[in-house]
C-alpha cells in the first residue's frame, strides 16, 4: 500500500478481504473475519464481529478426546499427546472418549493404518491415571470398537443409531520372497493375538470364544455390544447430560492480566548489587 501512497498506522491496518462474487460485480468488500464471526455468533447471544471460538481447545479444555478419523500415525500421535496432557493437568478427574472411526481398516478389508496404533492409544489408556469414559458417535469399527471397549467398566456408552464391528487384523496384498512373506504372515499372526487378549480382557469372554469371533467381520447394534460387553449403555435422547459451565471470556482476562504483570516484574530494576 505504500508504494501507491497510502499508509497506515499499525494498529489501522486493514485485514484481509475477501471477494465475493457479488463483490466482484459490485465492488462490495466483505470482510472474512467479520462474516465469520456474525454466522458463528448467531443465535448465541455472542457480539457480531466477534471471533469464533477455537472448538478444538475448547474440548480438550472440557477433557474430551475426539477420534473422528482412521488411525493413522497423525491421528495416534494427537490422540496420545491429548490423553498425556490431560493425564499432566489433572490425574484425578475423568477423560471423555469420543469415538466415530473405521479404526485402521475399511468396512471391505482395505488396511490404512497400522494395528499398532490402536495398541500405542490402547497403551496410553492403561498407562495414565484418569478413568476413561468411552462413547461411539457414529461408528467404531475394528481397532475403534476395541478402543470403545477399553473404557472404565460402566462408563462405556453408545448412541442409539451407532454402529459397531469387530474386525480381525488384516494387510493389504503384498509381493515378495517366501521369507519375507514369511515374516508378514507372523507379523499378522501376532497382531491378530494381540487384538484377542485385549478384546477378551475387555470383554471378559474366553480368548478362544474371541478368536472365533473375530475370525470375521461381526456387526452389533448398541443393543447386542451390550450383550457381548463392547459397551455398557445406551444413551438417550431425554438422558440429562451434566455439562460444566465455563466463562471462557474470565479465564482468557484472567490469564492476560497474569501475562501483564509477568512482563512489569521482568522489566522492573532489580534491587541490589
Amino acid at each position: 500500500m505504500g508504494a501507491l501512497g497510502i499508509t497506515y498506522p499499525h494498529s489501522a491496518e486493514p485485514q484481509p478481504e475477501l471477494w465475493t462474487a457479488k463483490a466482484h460485480y459490485a465492488a462490495d468488500k466483505v470482510l472474512e473475519n467479520t462474516r465469520v464471526a456474525t454466522r458463528m455468533s448467531a443465535g448465541t447471544g455472542a457480539a457480531p464481529g466477534q471471533a469464533p471460538p477455537d472448538l478444538p481447545s475448547l474440548l480438550l479444555d472440557g477433557r474430551i478426546c475426539y477420534i473422528g478419523m482412521p488411525l493413522v500415525p497423525a491421528v495416534t500421535e494427537l490422540v496420545i499427546s491429548e490423553l498425556l496432557w490431560l493425564n499432566y493437568s489433572n490425574p484425578e478427574k475423568q477423560i471423555y472418549v469420543y469415538i466415530n472411526s473405521i479404526g485402521s481398516q475399511t468396512p471391505d478389508g482395505q488396511a490404512v493404518g497400522f494395528e499398532t496404533e490402536a495398541y500405542a492409544i490402547l497403551d496410553t489408556l492403561s498407562y495414565i491415571r484418569p478413568e476413561v469414559h468411552t462413547l461411539v458417535v457414529g461408528q467404531a469399527l475394528g481397532n475403534a470398537a476395541m478402543i470403545l471397549a477399553s473404557g472404565k467398566k460402566g462408563c462405556r456408552f453408545s448412541l442409539p443409531n451407532a454402529r459397531i464391528m469387530t474386525a480381525p487384523p488384516r494387510m493389504n496384498r503384498s509381493f515378495g520372497s517366501t521369507s519375507s512373506m514369511m515374516i508378514r504372515a507372523n507379523e499378522l499372526e501376532y497382531n491378530t493375538q494381540t487384538y484377542v487378549d485385549f478384546l477378551s480382557t475387555y470383554t471378559g469372554k474366553d480368548k478362544e470364544q474371541v478368536r472365533k469371533d473375530v475370525g470375521r467381520n461381526r456387526y452389533f447394534t448398541p443393543a447386542e455390544a451390550i450383550e457381548y460387553g463392547l459397551v455398557d449403555r445406551i444413551v438417550r435422547p431425554d438422558d440429562a447430560v451434566a455439562i460444566e459451565q465455563k466463562n471462557y471470556e474470565l479465564q482468557l482476562a484472567q490469564a492476560q492480566a497474569q501475562q501483564r504483570g509477568g512482563a512489569r516484574a521482568a522489566a522492573a530494576p532489580q534491587a541490589g548489587f
